[in-house]
Parts: structure tokens; sequence; C-alpha cells
């Protein structure tokens, strides 16, 4: 495993190439596959699917913007994309959480969680460590 570090400007960098009115992520290092990822997510007046990793821990780091979290419940027709993930349209009796610059949300593995950035943008690192 090789060790890294990763300056703001290349933080900066990699945001600033994401558009508008979309969810995207960019790799900055580990892998997507395990045993941990180091990502940039940008999330722009969108509200992506909600999703569950029975296997994963998300750590979320709001760099820039605001936005809601949408943590805990159940998935609204939940799909199974792999062995150890699903996602749904929404979550119903989740609890909602406003976010902005500086805060941290920890997501363990099995908790349903959501990102709802319609009319806002978020620019976040995330930490995703595979168990």
């Amino acid at each position: 495993m090789r060790y890294k570090v990763i300056k703001k400007e290349e933080f900066k960098n990699s945001t600033g190439s994401i558009g508008q009115n979309l969810k995207k992520s960019i790799l900055l290092s580990g892998d997507w596959n395990g045993p941990y990822a180091i990502a940039t997510i940008v999330v722009d007046g969108v509200v992506p699917k909600a999703e569950i990793h029975s296997k994963a821990v998300d750590v979320w780091h709001i760099i820039k913007g605001k936005g809601k979290f949408i943590l805990g419940g159940s998935l609204v027709n939940p799909k199974k994309t792999s062995e150890n993930e699903w996602v749904g349209d929404s979550i119903q009796n989740g609890e909602e959480f406003e976010v902005g610059k500086g805060d941290w949300v920890d997501t363990p593995p099995g908790v349903p969680h959501q990102i709802n950035a319609k009319g806002e943008r978020l620019e976040m690192m995330i930490i995703k460590i595979l168990l």
C-alpha cells in the first residue's frame, strides 16, 4: 500500500472539474473495492438515491456548501446493487440533519443515508472504510 498526502489544492482542483446538477465522485487515494477509499464527492442541485452499505463505513466532511443528510429509517423501493449494497428511491422515517462547511457525518454499516442538495451544492470529502 502506498502512502499519500492529499493537499488542499488537489481537492480544490478536483471539485472545480465537477459540473452542476449531478452527484459525482473522484477517487483521491485508496480503492473503492477496499480496504478504504478517500474521495471528493460533489452533490449539486440534486437528491441522489438513498443507500445502505452493510460492510462499509462512510465518513463525510463538508468542505463547502450546505444541504441535508437523511439518516436512519428504511429505504423506499430497495434494490440490491451488489452483495453488500442497496439503493432506494428515498428514506422513510429517517432523521434529517442540516449540514454545512466544517460538519462531519458518520454513517456506520447498515444505516440508510441520503443527501439532499436540491437548490444547493455540497463539496465533500468521503472516507470509506470497508469492513
